[in-house]
């Protein structure tokens, strides 16, 4: 689900609750009270259903009850007062929604990168160029990252010495709103394809262990294909691994939107 969608949405169903229940005659204080609770527990429902991080759904259960917390200090009947709302609230109630709006830009920017025309205002001689402004997730370092890219450059070695080829395409078609079938060509050196093996594809953030995957299915010598969709917007690694020579080979490669490329190759 769109993070805007979600929280501005959420948001405006949250009014749209409260101004239901004081139609009914509800008192002030259980108008709001079901505005910030039937939003909030709809979201933490699919939330667990589809995760999408703690801080996203910190944000969510912070700007429902927000809003709940403005209208009722709003309409609240005080008599003498009118709609008087002391400054105390004002103060609390601006600063959760001013929390909600920066964490909320951070987030989307996180997955999603600046806009290209923010980003030529904000980046020094960003003008004309391709920009990767979303965050690439968190890169391990130290002595167990750097086993794992040498162990990366022998299972590259190993496969270039057994003489074959892997060349990917669909890659660049993947997106979070709709899937897209990815091609693995495994060639030898001849050219003739690789039948009979076992391929496993899968996607994760950069930084983050793999999952499993699932297995394509081979529809012609050496042709294996699988339909795959993003679970959200942003950076991307596919995982592609297989037993060869009695060993396993893990090859990755990062998913680029903004490649003019057509096919990967390892």
């Amino acid at each position: 689900m769109n993070l805007l969608i979600s929280i501005f949405g959420g948001m405006l169903l949250t009014a749209l609750l409260y101004g239901a229940a004081r139609f009914i005659k509800l008192s002030n204080f259980w108008a709001a009270v079901a505005a910030a609770s039937l939003p909030s527990v709809a979201y933490l429902f699919y939330a667990v259903a589809n995760w999408p991080g703690l801080d996203v759904v910190t944000l969510h259960v912070i700007a429902f009850p927000t809003v709940a917390v403005l209208l009722f200090q709003l309409y609240e009947n005080k008599p003498g007062k009118g709609l008087h709302v002391h400054w105390v609230p004002k103060l609390l109630i601006t600063f959760f929604i001013v929390i909600t709006v920066v964490l909320g830009g951070f987030v989307y920017v996180a997955g999603n990168g600046l806009p290209p025309a923010l980003a030529e205002v904000l980046l020094p001689n960003a003008r004309g160029k391709t920009l990767h402004t979303g965050f690439a997730g968190v890169i391990e370092h130290g002595e167990e990252a750097a086993k794992s890219i040498a162990q990366q450059r022998n299972l590259e070695a190993r496969l270039a010495k057994l003489g074959w080829n892997i060349e990917v395409t669909g890659l660049e078609s993947l997106s979070h709103e709709r899937g897209s079938e990815v091609k693995v060509l495994l060639r030898q050196a001849d050219g003739t394809g690789v039948s009979g093996q076992h391929l496993r594809f899968a996607l994760t953030r950069p930084g983050q262990p793999a999952a499993e995957g699932q297995f394509m299915r081979e529809v012609g010598n050496g042709d294996y294909r699988s339909h795959v969709a993003l679970r959200a917007a942003g950076a991307w690694v596919a995982v592609i691994s297989f037993n060869a020579a009695g060993k396993h080979i893990v090859l990755e490669h990062t998913v680029d939107h903004d490649s003019a490329a057509h096919a990967h190759s390892w």
